[in-house]
């Protein structure tokens, strides 16, 4: 059977996937197949020999959601038929759909110019996908960014204003507020960011039950709070609370928008900041708490220090005194210079034990030195102050732990290299400290009279100090060891994670 080869190529441009449509130079539509009118609406038979300038002003530009753009467009085209163009179209009627349009000239084997050629090929879904993967990247953004803000503050005076500022510059929200739970159970405000219009109508604390569920709308209609309208006059919200473990509310934070993007109307994005928050809440409230017990280890060590030695020393101090008057009374000049020689000794003893402890409190202000240099320094001021030839020895690779950490680390040291010059009637002295990927280890040694193990009265007298040394080792995720013999010396031996173990103590 014989087909006539217009019908064969009509039938092969119906079967292809794209809309394709195409005009002579007089602009007069002379094909069209049937997916132009999947794609637009409009069927074929209606436009074909038509003025394609009619056919847009008159059926087409109304079904898309740039009518006069479109007309523009293609009318340009039409004037520089020469011009080849690819763009997106986004149809609306008869459904919503985004066409990759492409327009070029159209030649015959001479290089006379036949017409224009327009082909439509539907890109809705990858668009969709495309929309898709960027909101959800900018919602990660988001998370990354309250998850960066959190766990770069442990302290909590800070946390709020971090997490505040970055949220809200990341999201483009004009301003923030956040609450955080006490003990007494309300709820305090923590932080206020932005363009607040009454920042006196945001009350410093809310004694009622805040709800756990992620909240959203405009403040005219339905807000959270009625405090926000007074404070921001209109605009649009988001607030969602804190959790913790148990389910409970531990902070309630709010966001306002002056035009919100619909990208932020998602209740599990707001509820997994949530619980980032109320993780980097605790980590505040842990850490605060975590500093007042060292705090308070600290005074007891001081206080601990003071009775047995300074104290002590006064009052002997006092009796040797007493003492003295009366052998002078009693004209014993030889018992009295021996008694005068005695307490000279107390006295520069006493002189020691409180320079020492003025040099250990002193590191406190070696936060800019590092670990390395702060034990250099402190090295050097205890063989001065002792005359204990005391060497320091750095193996692998060192690494700076943070500040909180090193604080723990150069504790331990002075404990035991005090213990060296009270007890061990040393000479030399070591400290020798080992880096690997896995742990640090720092060896404390001396070549003293050592002692043994088993000697109550021994570990009595620095019982409060190797106590204080075993929790501060346990605060580094890590061990503390003490060896000993009788003149054999003493080795205390801290170890604690590296950085594959123990990440987050490293800066």
């Amino acid at each position: 059977m014989y087909v006539h080869t217009n019908q064969r190529l009509r039938a092969v441009l119906d079967s292809v996937d794209d809309a394709i449509l195409m005009v002579d130079k007089d602009f007069k539509v002379v094909m069209c197949n049937k997916r132009f009118q999947n794609y637009f609406g409009v069927a074929p038979s209606l436009i074909i020999e038509q003025d394609k300038r009619e056919v847009i002003t008159k059926e087409i530009k109304w079904r898309v959601s740039d009518p006069e753009g479109f007309q523009k467009k293609l009318f340009w085209l039409y004037d520089n038929p020469e011009v080849v163009s690819n763009d997106e179209v986004e149809v609306v009627i008869p459904r919503q759909r985004v066409l990759k349009r492409f327009s070029g000239p159209v030649y015959d084997d001479d290089g006379y110019l036949l017409g224009r050629v327009e082909v439509y090929s539907d890109i809705t879904h990858q668009r969709n996908l495309q929309k898709e993967l960027e909101s959800k990247n900018t919602q990660l953004y988001l998370l990354n960014a309250a998850a960066t803000a959190i766990s770069q503050s442990l302290n909590l005076e800070t946390l709020g204003q971090t997490v505040l500022r970055r949220l809200t510059q990341t999201c483009g929200a004009k301003a923030g507020i956040l609450y955080i739970k006490t003990k007494e159970n309300t709820f305090k405000l923590a932080s206020s960011i932005g363009d607040i219009k009454n920042s006196q109508a945001i009350p410093g604390s809310i004694d009622k039950a805040l709800t756990s569920e992620t909240l959203w709308g405009h403040l005219k209609n339905d807000p959270p709070a009625a405090f926000l309208t007074e404070a921001f006059g209109s605009g649009f919200f988001i607030a969602f609370p804190g959790l913790n473990s148990e389910g409970d509310v531990n902070s309630f934070c709010i966001f306002i928008w002056d035009n919100m993007n619909e990208k932020w109307l998602d209740k599990q994005l707001f509820a997994n900041i949530g619980v980032q928050l109320s993780i980097g809440i605790r980590n505040a409230l842990n850490y605060k708490e975590a500093q007042r017990s060292a705090i308070l280890q600290e005074r007891d060590r001081l206080a601990m220090e003071m009775h047995d030695g300074l104290a002590q020393t006064l009052g002997y101090l006092g009796l040797g005194l007493d003492s003295l008057k009366k052998r002078l009374k009693d004209n014993n000049i030889d018992d009295s210079y021996e008694l005068v020689s005695q307490l000279r000794k107390v006295v520069d003893s006493s002189y020691a034990d409180v320079r020492e402890a003025i040099i250990g409190l002193r590191v406190n202000t070696l936060k800019d030195l590092g670990l390395i240099k702060a034990f250099e320094e402190y090295i050097q001021e205890f063989y001065r102050l002792t005359n204990i030839k005391t060497s320091l020895e750095i193996k692998g690779d060192p690494f700076e732990p943070v500040f909180e950490s090193q604080l723990h680390i150069i504790r331990i040291v002075q404990e035991a290299l005090t213990n060296i010059r009270r007890h061990s009637q040393a000479t030399e002295a070591k400290v020798t400290v080992s880096f690997t990927g896995r742990q640090v280890k720092i060896a404390i040694e001396d070549n003293g009279r050592g002692f043994d193990q088993d000697e109550q009265h021994m570990f009595k007298s620095i019982h409060q100090g190797i106590r204080i040394m075993h929790a501060r080792a346990a605060m580094l995720g890590g061990s503390l060891q003490i060896l000993s013999g009788k003149k054999k010396g003493t080795r205390v031996i801290l170890t604690f994670p590296g950085k594959n173990e123990g990440e987050s103590r490293w800066e």
